[in-house]
């Protein structure tokens, strides 16, 4: 079992050792082609260490005639005679904020432009990154919430060979680097769980706090971790390392999303990009940057589903970048496409009616964000049932807020708007907020003509009916306060009958109730005065024997 293993483990293990050790032999010297006009003086003082003389290289070289150099042939130069000099790094592009740390620890505000040396450290942001350049035209990219250390940064005299190390405390990067030619070149990223060593190629790479990850676009990379078996990662492949490990073992990257659906144009500010999901994908990220290099990014964000809506862009060119992320959390392979932002004034945002909101007056009051740019607004209402033909429209003057001319019949609605701009020009309409309209009729007048009559044994009290399946609640009360109601009822239809009411003043209210449990406010009571039945019968006696006894 144990020879097995070893004989798979062996290849791979042996092409890393072979390239390891290439780098080893190789590393004693570099070969540096003459050219035309090339003297040993002129080589010496370019590429050579100021102790070093050029009577030492002629002797290194076997060189007979010191002034006649053949174009095309070759010089070996020991790698420790090269003139070594600190290399710098300089932010070429910057979102957001960062704040860089020098070796004595004095912090500033990153800037474009900036320019850093060896043992100084970078922290971005959550919503930031940034993109270095350093000696020999690699570049790296520091996304958001991270943490790097330049670690060490040497450049080899005009040799074009540079020793690019850094260390990845927290965060993730993404690195383009140049094919690396010459012993001494090398470029390297380190975590507190791994070490990543490239000779020319295109990679990412992620700290966590117990784990690291890597991932190859293009080229190869090494990927070694203390007590682990190392791993030569191909184009297409990534490792996850975490502690207790055997080895690193290279794992394959999800395929590039399709992103072919998606317009090249949008009339939103905020446009949904969505595209098919990807097998085996457990989230997406989603990417947005004014260059095509993708140096500073305006959006960096995950998602759970194959769709994502974009924040407010300003008008112009994009480009958008999408992959998928698997359950391992591997990111795989990056989509790319061009996306225009049309230059048209941007919707506001809508307030009132909110969305699935339930509008209980017959008359309707929009309102909404004032938009930058906007002169003009306009709206449209259309009945959920067609979307399509809207009911109601209006072009609004520089006001945020409009009341329709004419109430609407109840039912489900949807609202839009959009701006329009000094010169006329119309934006797109923002997304249609869809409300229902149902008024809560107020109860203002209850017909009480048979009460005060008074001459049934019931009464009936009847009101104007409001919307099917409302409710109403009747009340009446001997005092104008209804502190302590004689009636208090709710009923299902808009009337209620009650037995024949004594005699004197009553004050009586009803208020309309929802079908959503809703209570509308009771409006002012009203008076009914029931006669006194007993009195009128007195009265009448009264009167009989008044004319007997004439």
């Amino acid at each position: 079992m144990r020879k097995g293993t070893r004989r798979k483990g062996w290849p791979l293990w042996g092409l890393v050792m072979l390239w390891l050790v290439s780098w080893s032999v190789q590393a004693q010297e570099w070969v540096y082609r003459v050219r035309p006009g090339d003297t040993l003086w002129d080589v010496t003082g370019a590429y050579l260490k100021p102790s070093i003389p050029w009577q030492r290289l002629q002797e290194h070289n076997r060189i007979a005639n010191p002034y006649q150099l053949p174009p095309g042939s070759t010089l070996r130069i020991p790698l420790q005679w090269l003139d070594r000099q600190p290399a710098k790094a300089r932010v070429i592009a910057l979102e957001g904020e960062a704040v860089a740390r020098t070796p004595a620890g004095q912090e500033s505000s990153v800037t474009s432009g900036m320019s850093l040396g060896s043992g100084a450290s970078l922290k971005t942001s959550p919503d930031a990154s940034l993109s270095l350049q350093f000696a020999d035209g690699s570049r790296l990219q520091l996304l958001g919430d991270s943490e790097l250390l330049l670690d060490r940064l040497t450049r080899f005299g005009r040799s074009g060979m540079a020793d690019t190390r850094l260390r990845l405390q927290r965060g993730r990067i993404g690195n383009d680097v140049r094919r690396l030619r010459g012993p001494a070149a090398n470029f390297i990223v380190e975590t507190p769980t791994a070490s990543s060593a490239v000779r020319g190629t295109t990679f990412r790479v992620e700290a966590g706090e117990a784990y690291s990850q890597t991932e190859v676009l293009e080229g190869r990379v090494s990927v070694n971790a203390p007590r682990q078996r190392g791993a030569l990662l191909r184009p297409g492949f990534g490792a996850v390392v975490a502690a207790g490990q055997a080895a690193v073992s290279p794992l394959p990257l999800l395929p590039a999303p399709d992103l072919s659906r998606i317009p090249p144009m949008s009339q939103s500010a905020r446009p949904t990009l969505a595209w098919p999901a990807v097998e085996g994908a457990r989230q997406y990220r989603i990417q947005v940057s004014a260059q095509r290099t993708f140096d500073s990014l305006r959006v960096d964000a995950e998602s759970d589903a194959p769709r994502h809506t974009l924040p407010a862009l300003e008008a112009g060119t994009y480009f958008v970048r999408v992959r998928a992320i698997a359950a391992n959390g591997l990111e795989g392979r990056d989509a790319v496409i061009e996306l225009r932002i049309d230059d048209q004034p941007a919707p506001p945002y809508s307030i009132a009616p909110a969305a699935g909101s339930v509008v209980r007056t017959p008359e309707l009051a929009l309102s909404w964000t004032q938009a930058p740019g906007a002169a003009a607004y306009q709206y449209e209402v259309a009945a959920t049932a067609d979307a399509t033909q809207p009911v109601a429209g209006a072009r609004v003057e520089g006001e945020t807020t409009a009341r329709l001319p004419a109430p609407l019949p109840p039912g489900d609605y949807v609202w839009r708007i959009r701006s329009v701009d000094a010169a006329g020009k119309t934006g797109p309409y923002g997304d249609g907020v869809p409300f229902t309209l149902r008024p809560l009729a107020e109860v203002t007048e209850i017909d009480g003509l048979a009460a005060a009559a008074g001459n049934t044994r019931e009464v009936t009290f009847r009101w104007p009916a409001g919307q099917p399946g409302q409710r109403y609640r009747f009340q009446m009360s001997r005092t104008p306060d209804f502190g302590a109601p004689h009636v208090d009822e709710i009923v299902d239809r808009a009337e209620i009958t009650l037995p024949r009411l004594r005699s004197g003043t009553w004050y009586l209210r009803a208020q309309t109730i929802d079908v959503d449990g809703f209570e509308g406010p009771f409006p002012a009571p009203q008076t009914v005065e029931v006669p006194c039945r007993w009195c009128k019968v007195g009265a009448g006696a009264g009167a009989l024997l008044i004319m007997l006894a004439l």
